[in-house]
This record gives structure tokens, C-alpha cells and sequence, in this order.
């Protein structure tokens, strides 16, 4: 039976290719109605120099107030059915409080690591949700145990079937994104030590680094592989495709964290590109794409090397192994609107389940 049609508020970043960009655009796909608040348009991560970020500090307060406002105006204009928050670095916990009390359903998809090293506004409103969903496996414990939390299970990462698929590249792309391995991120000094290990060993193979923060990189070597800048949306897409290998690389441990990352939105976002996966091995990953048939894997930095050794040198393996990761994204249903539907369905368990007036 179809689900019926529901409206719901989703605050959260909006720039293309971002993941709650992909999770609001999936409940519209999925044919309900959709509110979104920017989270950007009120405290801006896009502000990088000293200057900017001081103000931003300054008046963090008042434009987290703001949002807060906008978020009520909304109960009165949209009629929200249901409030998603993605994450949630600028939500003040008086939103959610606002909301349950109003009887709206509130719901947080919370995709990091640690919900402790993000600002002081997460840590003190997860525990007001009425369901939290977290990528991590793991971070059920961690929520609960440190938390409180009890209404709280896993979901995973997925891709955007809008951003995440296959594109021709043109000379031109080739040119700007062509090469050996290239991998997408935010800098960690774990990252920055399998790349440089793996620069060290092969400094024939050519690799792109494109991602905020590489510029802390103090590995001999590894400055010419940094391209100095984020890539978005298509261009996104065109770096991983221009690269032969394209690395999925995990996050490590941080404060507050019983583990570092075992998936990671690369992991779903790399094969639905058509692209080919060289990931860590985690028992995790390992349920959603067979080894050496959907994607490539490694546990070490010596597998690292013998990996993108034979994979450089086998292209038409590698070429079937994406095609293959591909497919497996299609059919297994990893797409965000998939994982979106699961919030769809608690929304709607929780109104068919509310007494009747």
C-alpha cells in the first residue's frame, strides 16, 4: 500500500551533491511535500578567513536565533507533518522542544563520527528527538550510553541518484581530473599517512587529492598531489570518474567516538558513479559489495600499494568490477530515497500510532 503523502520540514545544508541535499530531494522523490531551511543561510560554514570567522563567532547566538525563528514561522505556514534535521550544527535544542510539543514528529539523521567535537547545540538536542537515526553501527551505544538516548537505530550512508551516476568527460575534464588514484575528502592525518605511504612507494602513479584542510599535509611529497580546492556536485562526479582508482578512505576515532568510521558516504557514492572503489576492508562494507566482484578492499598500507599495483595494470577487471558496483547500488537499494523511506515510515508509524483527538 502506498504511503500517503506527508509534509515535512527538513533543515539542513543545500548545496548540490551534499548529502541533505540528497535526503530532502529523496522525500520529494518519494512524492511528499517538502519545507526546506538552509541551515547555510543562517550560520555559513563557507566563511574561511580569521576575520570572517570571528564575526561568525560573535554573532553565532543571534543567527542561531534566527533559524530558530524561521523554524516556528514554518509550523504556521508549511503545516509541517514532520521535522527532519540533517545533523543539525545551528538547530538550538528549543526547535525540537517547539515541535514536540506542538505533536510534530521530530526526527535527526546524524552522519559524523562523534556528536561531541561539532558545536555545543548537537550534544544538547539529540536527546530531545523522538528518533535519531545514526550512520554509524556503532553510535547506537555511543548515544545511548552517553546520552541517554533511547529511540535511536542504524541507517546507513547512500547516494543521490540526481548527482551520484555515470558522465561523459570531455577532453577538457580529462585534463583537469585525469589520473592514477584520486581521492576526495577532508584532510586527517590518517588519510595523509596511507596516501603518503603510498606516494612513497609508487611516485609514478599519479594522484589528485581534491578536499578542505590538505593544506595542514606535512608528508615530503604529497604537495603536488593536492589540488587545492573542494569539488561539487557534477565536477564531483568528473574527479572520481577521471581517476583510475578512486580511494575510499575512513575517518579515524575521535573525542567521545567508541570507533572510527567502518562506511562513509564514499562508500555508496563512488560505485553509483560507475566509478572503481579501492575501500578500507571493514566487516562493515564488506555487506554491501562483494570483494574483488563490486569493489576492491585493503587493510593495510602494503595492501594499499599491491592493490592499486595490480589494478593499474588490469583495466578491463577493473572496468567490470565498477560496472558491477554499480548495478549492485541499483538493485540492493542504496540510494538516499531508499534510506529516506525508512524516515517516511516512522513518520507515518508515529501519527497512525498518536491517540485520536
Amino acid at each position: 500500500m502506498k504511503t500517503q503523502s506527508i509534509r515535512i520540514l527538513c533543515i539542513g545544508e543545500t548545496w548540490l551533491g551534499s548529502d541533505p541535499h540528497g535526503a530532502f530531494l529523496g522525500f520529494r522523490r518519494l512524492g511528499h511535500s517538502v519545507h526546506i531551511i538552509d541551515e547555510s543561510n543562517f550560520v555559513s560554514q563557507a566563511w574561511h578567513s580569521t576575520a570572517a570567522r570571528v564575526i561568525r563567532k560573535l554573532f553565532r547566538p543571534i543567527l542561531v536565533r534566527e533559524l530558530y525563528l524561521e523554524a516556528r514561522r514554518a509550523a504556521h505556514t508549511f503545516k509541517p507533518q514532520g521535522v527532519f534535521v540533517f545533523k543539525g550544527n545551528s538547530v538550538h535544542p528549543n526547535v525540537i522542544r517547539f515541535y514536540r510539543q506542538a505533536g510534530v514528529p521530530t526526527v535527526n539523521f546524524y552522519p559524523d563520527v562523534s556528536f561531541q567535537v561539532h558545536g555545543k547545540y548537537i550534544p544538547k538536542a539529540l536527546p530531545l528527538y523522538d528518533h535519531v537515526f545514526t550512520t554509524k553501527s556503532w553510535g547506537i551505544a555511543d548515544m545511548h550510553n552517553q546520552l541517554g538516548l533511547k529511540s535511536v537505530s542504524y541507517l546507513e550512508h547512500g547516494f543521490d541518484p540526481d548527482v551520484h551516476r555515470p558522465l561523459p568527460l570531455s577532453d577538457e575534464d580529462k585534463q583537469a581530473y585525469g589520473c592514477d588514484v584520486v581521492f576526495i575528502g577532508t584532510w586527517s592525518p590518517r588519510k595523509e599517512e596511507l596516501i603518503g605511504f603510498l606516494r612513497k612507494k609508487m611516485p609514478q602513479v599519479v594522484v589528485k587529492i581534491w578536499g578542505s584542510q590538505w593544506d595542514k599535509s606535512r608528508t615530503p611529497g604529497l604537495c603536488p598531489c593536492v589540488m587545492g580546492t573542494e569539488v561539487i556536485g557534477d565536477d564531483y562526479v568528473r574527479a572520481l570518474l577521471g581517476g583510475s582508482i578512486a580511494l575510499g578512505l575512513l575517518s579515524e576515532k575521535r573525542k567521545g567516538a567508541s570507533s572510527g568510521d567502518l562506511t562513509t558516504s564514499r562508500t555508496f557514492n563512488i560505485p553509483a558513479c560507475g566509478a572503481f572503489m579501492l575501500h578500507e576492508r571493514t566487516q562493515e562494507v564488506l555487506r554491501y559489495f562483494i570483494e574483488g566482484e563490486e569493489a576492491a578492499f585493503f587493510a593495510s598500507p602494503d595492501e594499499l600499494v599491491r592493490q592499486v599495483t595490480h589494478y593499474l595494470s588490469h583495466p578491463p577487471e577493473r572496468e567490470n568490477v565498477a560496472r558491477a558496483g554499480r548495478e549492485r547500488s541499483l538493485v540492493a537499494g542504496y540510494s538516499l530515497d531508499c534510506r529516506m523511506q525508512k524516515v517516511v515510515d516512522y513518520f507515518s508509524n508515529f501519527r497512525e500510532q498518536r491517540p485520536k483527538a
